[in-house]
């Protein structure tokens, strides 16, 4: 990731009207931009010093933001102190915490998408704790293994597949579709299911809580009616009963 840096001075009594500007002006631009990721805006109240930092997905979305920053620039230097005009610095991102996060949990999907469960206990913290639909509540980079062993011995063709992702901080958040043909035993708190040969498809997401690059929280959310209707041990709804039987 890239970001774009606007160092500036203001004058102290003009600092809030100067804000409000930038949240009506420079926040919709930069989140609307494409590539734009992000952006923020510090003060420093006893000096009249700004700094902005805009964040983007890479180094060409950040130079084409350039046109509109200048005019960003240009609308705000009404409130400036002195003369100076403030000039744009763009920087690459090198390490964060928010970008270490994401990391972790792309090796993630990459490891359970090749079904290497011990790449996945890698990065799992020896505490790390997953809770999911059924009640299940698992601690430990072993146990949490398994649990996503189980899946895979369920579905051996299982992949999941993001849709978005959300970073903020050490918390990343994933939207994705998990598919997979229902060829060996899937083991569940309430029993055992035995192979039904069913195409499953699914929505789910997951919140990760990363801590010094180990993931050390995993909450996951699915529907659990629906993959037991797509495997034949629950009532389809009506409206999905009276298409099958067309």
């Amino acid at each position: 990731m890239n970001a774009g840096v606007v160092k500036s001075r203001y004058n102290k009594t003009d600092l809030d009207k100067a804000i409000k500007e930038y949240k009506e002006l420079a926040l919709p631009s930069i989140s609307s931009h494409e590539g734009g990721r992000s952006a923020m805006l510090l003060v420093n109240r006893e000096t009249g010093d700004f700094l902005s930092i805009g964040i983007y997905e890479n180094e060409a979305a950040a130079k084409s933001f350039g046109p509109k920053a200048e005019k960003l620039i240009a609308s705000i230097q009404k409130f400036a102190a002195g003369d100076a005009k403030p000039a744009r610095e763009l920087y690459e991102i090198a390490a964060s915490t928010q970008q270490e996060a994401r990391a972790v949990v792309e090796r993630g999907d990459k490891a359970f998408n090749a079904h290497d469960t011990e790449a996945i206990a890698r990065d799992t913290a020896p505490d790390g704790e997953l809770t999911a639909p059924g009640d299940i509540r698992l601690k430990g980079s072993q146990a949490i293994k398994e649990y996503y062993r189980t899946w895979i011995s369920a579905f051996p063709d299982a992949r999941a597949e993001i849709k978005s992702m959300f970073t903020q901080g050490n918390h990343v958040v994933v939207e994705g579709v998990f598919t997979g043909t229902h060829d060996g035993t899937l083991k569940t708190p309430m029993g055992d299911v035995p192979a039904t040969g069913r195409k499953i498809r699914g929505d789910y997401m997951q919140l990760f809580e990363v801590d010094r690059g180990l993931v050390k929280k995993i909450r996951l959310l699915y529907d659990q009616v629906q993959l037991m209707t797509q495997l034949g041990m629950a009532p389809a709804p009506p409206q999905a009963a009276a298409k099958t039987n067309r």
